[in-house]
């Protein structure tokens, strides 16, 4: 390292040879600390199938892969909306990402206020993930009737200001039949109220989720007179949304954080904050880079909701989607109570690095799968898998392989136990 905020380096070079059939790619990076590593990834793609007698929806491969996504893709390409998926150029994820890009769809196709939809994630000894959101209709935070607020206003003067009744009210949920997961349906938002000749601009947003709707101000519904704001659709079954919190909120106080299955916006809180501390240097040298902030968290690659990530997955794991597809979708079947199920699970198999150091000397490493994009509209499911290498290990090749034969893997399993028994019996031939 050297001055902060800046790394001088030269990282040893990696060969990469990509023998799969997917889209991968090697590149280098720094840790916040000056330490270089290598990292590989890559990305595979598959079709949802039909559904099966098991329940289980079969995966087909893509017949022609996805590529790496080298940059943030958003919704109609429009930078401002809401993020699809992030580049798989992260240099580390300590977590999995399960992003669900997709529509909430009402039980057997009729319309109602509001249903539940749900997302889980099994392993075969236990569950990952089991997120429920609550959707529903259109609504409206009003205001009162007239009387009603004469009314409040009356005892607002009798307490002498010290009770100020809330004037608001939310409405019904209208029926519906689906709606977009997108977090502009989520708590959230900004406004702005424009210069003129008596006032200067005046502009506020959520920094949970400056997309979102429900979030304003007093001084905001005063100075426009509004008498309807629109009110979130999505929400958490254990928060829901309530007249009463939306006034406090234009009170100030803190509104539930956005709910959603999507990637939550880079410059959201409190994912930023996880960025740490970023130094600004007035002058740079020809041969400065900037490094990561030392008190950079590497969670921040992670771009979902917390209650959305898990350990990273290596295959077989379940995935159970409820009201995220229509009902008559080919890969889903109806419950006993009605919701529409889409179950599938990932295919035993194994992505690895054979790495070579200039001895020639092999060594084999796992990819894990650190992010998962299920778009039950497109039928798509598509799985990145990452690994990283240390660039002061001393190796100088690598060969990605793909494995996928029971046989094949069983012969991985047998590499990887006998280097972690040379890697033991080195570690104890150091002990004095």
């Amino acid at each position: 390292m050297n001055d902060a905020g800046t790394a001088h380096f030269n990282i040893p070079n990696l060969l990469f040879d990509n023998r799969t059939p997917h889209a991968a790619s090697q590149f280098d990076m720094l840790d916040q600390f000056g330490e270089a590593f290598h990292v590989v990834v890559a990305r595979m793609g598959y079709m949802l199938g039909p559904c099966g007698a098991d329940g289980l929806a079969s995966l087909l491969p893509m017949a022609r892969q996805s590529p790496l996504a080298t940059q943030d893709l958003h919704l109609d390409d429009d930078t401002q909306a809401g993020t699809v998926q992030e580049s798989d150029f992260a240099p580390y994820k300590p977590g999995c990402d399960v992003i669900v890009n997709g529509v909430a769809h009402a039980p057997r196709g009729q319309a109602m206020p509001q249903f539940l939809v749900n997302l889980k994630v099994q392993s075969e000894k236990k569950t990952l993930i089991d997120k429920t959101l609550q959707v529903c209709g259109e609504r409206a935070f009003r205001k009162k009737a007239v009387l009603t607020r004469l009314v409040q206003g009356c005892a607002r003067i009798a307490t002498v200001g010290l009770l100020r009744p809330n004037p608001w009210q939310l409405s019904a949920p209208l029926a519906f039949l689906q709606l977009p997961l997108h977090y502009s349906y989520a708590y959230g938002g900004q406004f702005r109220i424009e210069a003129d000749d008596c006032n200067a601009a005046a502009h506020d947003s959520c920094q949970a989720n400056p997309l979102g709707r429900g979030f304003v101000r007093h001084w905001y519904l005063d100075a426009k007179q509004i008498d309807e704001v629109p009110a979130p659709r999505i929400t958490q079954p254990s928060l829901p949304c309530t007249a009463a919190q939306f006034w406090q909120g234009a009170g100030g106080k803190e509104l539930p954080p956005p709910a959603g299955l999507a990637v939550i916006g880079r410059g959201w809180l409190p994912r930023r904050a996880l960025a740490g501390n970023i130094v600004v240097k007035d002058q740079w040298d020809a041969d400065d880079i900037p490094a990561l902030p030392e008190d950079f968290d590497f969670a921040y690659w992670n771009s979902t909701p917390p209650d959305q990530q898990c350990p990273h997955l290596a295959g077989r794991e379940q995935f159970t989607l409820t009201n995220l597809c229509r009902h008559d979708h080919r890969s889903a079947r109806i419950n006993p109570r009605g919701n529409t199920v889409l179950r599938f699970s990932l295919p035993r198999q194994v992505l690895c690095l054979l790495l070579a150091d200039k001895n020639d000397q092999l060594l084999v490493r796992r990819l894990a799968i650190d992010t998962v994009l299920v778009d039950p509209e497109a039928g798509t499911v598509e799985l990145v898998w990452r690994a990283i290498v240390p660039a002061d290990a001393g190796q100088v090749a690598s060969r990605l392989l793909h494995v996928m034969e029971a046989a094949q893997i069983a012969r991985i399993e047998l590499l990887e136990q006998a280097q972690e028994a040379l890697s033991e019996a080195a570690g104890q031939g150091k002990k004095p």
